[in-house]
């Protein structure tokens, strides 16, 4: 028995790949949720460029007459040596080979008020709440400005969908702790993105930190240390990310708090499993992106290691190949490089 936990990008690409290459095993794929979220396009939902539907189908029809099972359950515990998994209600599922991918959540960082008073935008979910919250009419003394914190690619996504989408009704700030936007992003997207955020007249504040947030005033420290306290329509936080860890009766090596594996995609001392996606870093090698693209490279790989595995071969490295980057930069507009 093969068994899948968290089927994101990695874990989807890797069933789908398995069911290909091995016809005889049986795949057990275990989720929290009933739908797939395919998250790079809900910045379209948003702005209704594309229906919510399009980009959550269910798991049930993605796995339809593919001989693939799939189970709706949280995974509480992992015992590696034992081979088996302890799921929400004690439900035990044994395997004889295993693939990780639970992917990520955001990272509030411990500051104060952030879980209180932010909203997100991670899931289908965070969309759907963010989007009533801007549709609702301004009063009259009601604050325009929204802050967008971290301009990373959500950040500036989000800051360039709102702009086009409510114009003159907010005024949108994007808070960056560095001097830069898009930090890891290529630079032609990042020269692209810089001008679109200008024309676009999206504040910029570099050098900045939350310091904290409260109920009606977000207070943000500057490079000297001082600290603004400024009033808010809605905060929005897309600060970064921290990978959803299963927990493990074994110690596990880690790295960033990330799960070390090897070039070959496998837990260290654990040839039979196989961490994928946000949780993991392979030993070695931490320049590589976080993202859907990587995910889905690394599940295909993980299912033609498993299939050399099963035949008795060697697995071999995998290599990321980079298919370029596309950021959407308001509506109707990107940037692809």
């Amino acid at each position: 028995l093969i068994v899948i936990v968290g089927s994101g990008f990695a874990g989807i690409n890797a069933a789908i790949q398995l069911r290909k290459n091995i016809s005889n095993s049986s795949i057990l794929v275990i989720d929290s949720k009933s739908q797939f979220e395919f998250k790079p396009l809900l910045y379209e939902v948003l702005s209704d460029e594309i229906q919510s539907w399009e980009v959550i189908p269910s798991f049930d029809t993605i796995f339809a007459n593919s001989g693939i099972t799939f189970l709706r359950n949280t995974v509480k515990l992992i015992d590696l040596d034992k081979k088996f998994l302890i799921l929400q209600d004690d439900f035990k599922v044994e395997f004889h080979y295993l693939i990780l991918s639970t992917g990520s959540s955001p990272n509030e960082f411990s500051i104060k008020g952030v879980k209180e008073y932010s909203y997100f935008f991670n899931n289908n979910k965070d969309q759907q709440k963010l989007k009533s919250l801007l549709k609702q009419p301004l009063l009259k003394n009601n604050c325009k400005k929204i802050f967008i914190i971290g301009a990373g690619p959500s950040g500036v996504e989000l800051a360039c969908k709102i702009k086009d989408l409510y114009q003159t009704k907010f005024e949108i700030n994007i808070v960056e702790r560095t001097a830069d936007i898009l930090n890891n992003n290529k630079i032609f997207n990042k020269e692209e993105a810089q001008k679109t955020i200008e024309a676009k007249n999206i504040n910029l504040l570099k050098h900045s930190s939350v310091f904290e947030i409260r109920d009606k005033e977000i207070l943000i420290t500057n490079e000297s240390d001082k600290v603004s306290q400024l009033p808010y329509f809605a905060i929005i936080w897309t600060a970064g990310i921290k990978p959803n860890l299963p927990e493990f009766v074994q110690t596990i090596q880690k790295y960033n708090n990330r799960i070390l594996i090897n070039d070959k995609l496998q837990l260290i001392s654990y040839p039979n499993v196989f961490v994928l996606g946000d949780i993991s870093i392979i030993e070695g090698k931490n320049n590589l992106p976080i993202t859907a693209q990587v995910a889905m490279q690394q599940g295909v790989h993980a299912a033609l290691n498993l299939k050399l595995l099963l035949n008795e071969e060697n697995p071999i490295p995998f290599k990321f190949k980079d298919n370029g980057e596309m950021i959407s930069l308001g509506i109707g507009e990107a940037s692809i490089s």
